[in-house]
């Protein structure tokens, strides 16, 4: 079976709970109507009562209703009131008076019911065949006579056809109304969703080809306007990552088909004709210094990889950053020096930080030989670590050719590598900074770069110092 349409389901939605409303507002109201139909029947009878009392007089053993006969507007609303009218003495139950109406309606009550009427003092509701009538029980003291019942009635069918009324009204224009509001609630759930139709024809025309598209915004601000902005935050991400996944494709190509060509064209070449074994070994060691290349390449996408699956373990301790630093600059020192560089260095001792020793050690070697890959002959790289405020800070400089400003915002994504052109004939794929950020952010930190084209590039980590280093003084190169 298939499933309703979100339009329909809204429409239902609407129309049952109208449905419901009309029907808990009916039952509320209809019982409201009982009781002010009611109260009002009760106050009616009421005053039939006194109104008839003034008139009663108690005269040779028996109740009579004194009228002036002259009087006829007093005579017509005595005969009114008393149209349902009996008299019975007490304690013998004895009928004494009946008025002609409830003669033809056939009204008798036994001795029995008028001694236990007489007992009660309430209320009572008659039906007979024709009517329905309410009538009020009273005893009057005869004094030296006995006592009388005296009986007097209203009739209920006007209030009962009230009742009627509007059971047949409400029957009717129930129906009606929820008729009516699940047509309206149809018409309005269908100018509710017609944004949200636009929305879905609109994405249903971006493919992987045109990510650069974006959803359409009305401009009211509303629910549709939020999901439209969301899901145009969503494309952003999505045309990022997949430009990302481009430039890696690329550079990955072009990485990977260097050192495979280099690797076939010298196996190629040993195979044409014999050589000796030193130049086997020549061979050999530069088909090494490939492999190393590709190795080293297989190993930051690993790392990469783990660190996003949540899989790598951290060995936390206290780290002398500066000893740290100080021990890698001696190390790429001649790789410097291989490329008439001169690595400097400016740190203060004893800067120690909480963190993975090995992991730290990666983020200053990525950062020292991007230094050291861009920057020329007979350039500059200075290295330095200081202390400052609570944090650790550590920021390697070169005199290199910098970075373009629009690539600033991007030099930490992963694959991302500024100006291909240029950058082609350094070897990366663009996952050093991509891993340098990483490593810093898990220890709590904060990598950042700056820049300008032709003057070489800064980036600086922060990491919070020690708890035992925050005791001393603040110590800066």
């Amino acid at each position: 079976m298939k499933a309703l349409g979100l339009r329909a389901r809204l429409t239902l939605f609407y129309t049952l709970m109208l449905a419901a409303m009309l029907s808990l507002f009916g039952v509320l109201f209809y019982h409201s109507l009982n009781l002010v139909v009611d109260r009002s029947l009760t106050e009616q009878l009421r005053q039939r009562v006194v109104f008839l009392r003034n008139y009663m007089r108690v005269q040779d053993g028996n109740v009579q209703l004194i009228v002036n006969p002259h009087d006829r507007e007093e005579t017509y609303l005595i005969h009114n009131a008393a149209r349902y009218y009996q008299v019975f003495r007490l304690p013998s139950g004895e009928l004494l008076v009946q008025s002609q109406e409830l003669d033809l309606l056939g009204v008798r009550l036994t001795p029995d019911d008028a001694r236990a009427l007489a007992r009660s003092h309430e209320y009572t509701d008659l039906q007979v065949e024709q009517e329905r009538l309410r009538f009020d029980n009273s005893v009057i003291a005869g004094g030296n006579s006995p006592a009388f019942l005296v009986r007097v009635g209203i009739p209920m069918t006007p209030a009962d056809n009230v009742r009627k009324e509007f059971l047949r009204s409400l029957l009717f224009l129930a129906p009606l109304g929820v008729f009516a509001a699940a047509v309206m609630g149809w018409e309005m759930a269908r100018r509710a969703l017609r944004p949200m139709k636009q929305l879905a024809d609109a994405a249903r025309n971006i493919d992987i080809e045109q990510l650069q598209q974006r959803l359409p915004f009305r401009g009211a601000g509303d629910e549709v306007d939020e999901l439209a902005q969301s899901f145009n935050e969503t494309l952003s991400r999505l045309e990022n990552s997949v430009g990302q996944m481009k430039q890696f494709t690329a550079s990955i190509s072009h990485e990977l088909r260097t050192p495979l060509t280099i690797l076939r064209g010298e196996a190629e070449v040993a195979l044409l004709e014999a050589h000796s074994i030193e130049d086997y070994r020549l061979l050999l060691s530069s088909q090494l210094e490939e492999f190393d290349k590709l190795t080293r390449m297989i190993n930051d996408l690993l790392v990469l990889a783990h660190a996003e699956a949540g899989e790598i373990r951290w060995a936390e301790q206290v780290v002398d950053l500066s000893l740290l630093a100080a021990s890698l600059a001696e190390q790429l020192e001649p790789v410097a020096a291989s490329k008439e560089i001169e690595l400097k260095t400016e740190i203060i001792p004893a800067v120690r930080v909480r963190g993975d020793a090995s992991w730290l050690e990666r983020v200053v070697l990525n950062l020292l030989d991007n230094a050291i890959k861009f920057t020329p002959q007979r350039g500059q790289v200075l290295l330095s670590v200081s202390s400052r405020d609570g944090q650790a800070g550590l920021r390697v400089q070169d005199k290199g050719m910098g970075i373009p400003p629009d690539a600033l915002p991007h030099v930490f994504e992963r694959f991302y590598r500024a100006e291909p052109s240029r950058s082609k004939r350094i070897p990366g794929v663009g996952l050093g900074l991509a891993l340098a950020r990483w490593i810093v952010e898990k220890h709590r930190g904060q990598i950042t770069v700056e820049s300008q084209p032709g003057e070489g590039a800064s980036f600086t980590v922060t990491l919070p110092l020690d708890p035992g280093e925050l005791n001393s003084n603040s110590r800066k190169p």
